[in-house]
Formats: structure tokens, sequence, C-alpha cells
């Protein structure tokens, strides 16, 4: 026999380096929220919110925690003052519950607090939470559900202690490959420092004499402290001859900072490659 059950669909949107995010009648114009404030000090900041719809919403403000899932920026979220890095009670705002007539904008008011024993980064984020209505769905079992969604947004929050910021990363496991005419490199990316890194770069094949063989470039890496992504890029090339070659990667950090790592390989008449040497 059918019956109708009740359950909660929550979508969630998080988009970074916009200058404003929307989503269903939501838009805030502080997707990315940074601060660094000397330890035992403050920062204070404002996002403002607007109601693009047509009609009068409730919206909620609240805190959580969040961790990177994956080396893309896809993310965990926990509840708040949970994970390590959590800066989540260290930040107060107001209003958090407000109804916002359609067309018109509430102002957040927030302050992040920096603890006295507070080291290096650390991170939260701030959503804004709304009903987006509700929607029939079949279940597996023949039953009728109605599903009410919540539509929410978040600002990312990032909290530097200022003086204490350590910002450095380590290439391990380098791995190098031909594969037809394809160049394949790997790496993991280790985030050995005490605050958030997302970087990018490029990669350089150079024989004894510099001449450039191959050229290949790293897409954004986002790392916390401790974390460790994999760095991967496939270039088009013709088979190196077999000889010595040296690869020179380079890595811009958003934000300040980069790393430089030389290696040495060995391809073999085969064309595979060998004796990969990290040089410091």
């Amino acid at each position: 026999m059918n019956f109708i059950r009740s359950i909660v669909i929550t979508c969630i949107i998080l988009f970074f380096g916009a200058v404003s995010l929307a989503v269903a009648g939501i838009r805030i114009d502080s997707p990315k929220v940074r601060v660094s404030a000397q330890p035992g000090s403050y920062a204070s900041g404002e996002i403002k919110v607007d109601n693009t719809g047509k009609q009068e919403i409730p919206i909620k403000v609240y805190l959580e925690d969040w961790v990177y899932a994956q080396a893309d920026g896809s993310k965990d979220f926990m509840p708040k003052g949970t994970t390590p890095l959590s800066c989540s009670n260290w930040i107060t705002f107001y209003p958090a519950d407000f109804k916002l007539a359609a067309g018109k904008s509430q102002t957040i008011h927030y302050t992040v607090n920096i603890p006295a024993d507070a080291r290096g980064g650390h991170v939260s984020v701030m959503f804004f939470e709304t009903e987006g209505g509700e929607m029939e769905q079949k279940q597996q079992d023949g039953s009728t559900a109605f599903v009410k969604v919540l539509n929410r947004i978040g600002a990312l929050f990032y909290a530097e202690a200022e003086g204490t910021v350590d910002k450095k990363a380590e290439i391990r496991s380098l791995n190098i490959r031909q594969r037809l005419n394809d160049f394949i490199v790997s790496a993991d990316f280790v985030n050995t420092g005490n605050t958030d890194i997302t970087a990018s770069g490029t990669f350089d094949v150079l024989d004894n004499s510099g001449f450039v063989y191959v050229r290949g470039s790293f897409g954004d890496t986002f790392t916390l402290p401790g974390d460790k992504a994999e760095l991967s890029s496939t270039s088009s090339s013709a088979s190196l001859k077999p000889g010595s070659y040296d690869i020179l990667i380079t890595l811009d950090f958003q934000n300040g900072g980069s790393l430089v790592q030389e290696a040495s390989f060995t391809i073999d008449a085969q064309g595979n490659a060998s004796d990969v040497s990290m040089k410091s």
C-alpha cells in the first residue's frame, strides 16, 4: 500500500572566485572571505544578501566546518567546531534569522576573533538557507514522497593568525611515463605548512643543453594543512629519445608563494622512464 513520506533535500551551492553568488532568489556579494589579524585581536566585515526573487523569503544564517573531500575543491561539511582547523567558534555575526522582501537587501555584520594562541590558517563556512518549495518523488517501494527542498549558499571563511603563517609544500613520489605520443607526469603534492594552499603550475622537460622537449600544465589543486593531493598532467609530444633529461616543475600558490622542484630521469631504449631522482 502506497503512503506519503516527507523528506528534505538540501541543495548546496559554493562557487569561488566570483564577485557574487546566487541561487533560488538569494545572492551574496562575498562567496569567499579571507581575514588576517594578530593573535588576540579581531577583524570585521560585511556580507550583503539580496533577494532577487518576486516574493518575500525567510533566510536562516549559520556556521559549519568543512574540509576538502577531493583535490578538485569539493568539500565535506560538518557541525561547527568539530574539525581541527575550524574557526567557526571564532566568528560572531548578526542578524541570524530574518525575512527579506522581494528586491531588498540585508547586510550581515561579522567579526572574527583570533585567539591569542592561534597559529596559521583556519576555516569555516557561513550558510544562507531558505526553503525552495516541495516536489513529488516516487520511491523504490512504490510509495510517494513529497520532498521539501532547502536551498543554501555558502561564503567560505579563511582566517589567519598574522605573523604565524607558514605556507610551504613538497612534491613527493614523482612518476613519469610515456604512452604512445603522450607524456604523463604525476606526483603527490603535500601541504606541509599551517595554512590553506591552492596551487597550479607547469612543467618543462629539458636535455643537458637546456633544450625544452615537452611542456605541460597542472590544474588547480586545493589543500588544507596536512592534505596530500595528486598532481597530474598529460601532454602530447613525440616520444623522447633514449638519454638523460631533467624535469622542472613550477607551482604558484594563490595569495602568494611558490614551489619549484627539479628532478632528473632517464629514457631507456624501449622508451620507458626510469631512475627518477629529485634534486634538492
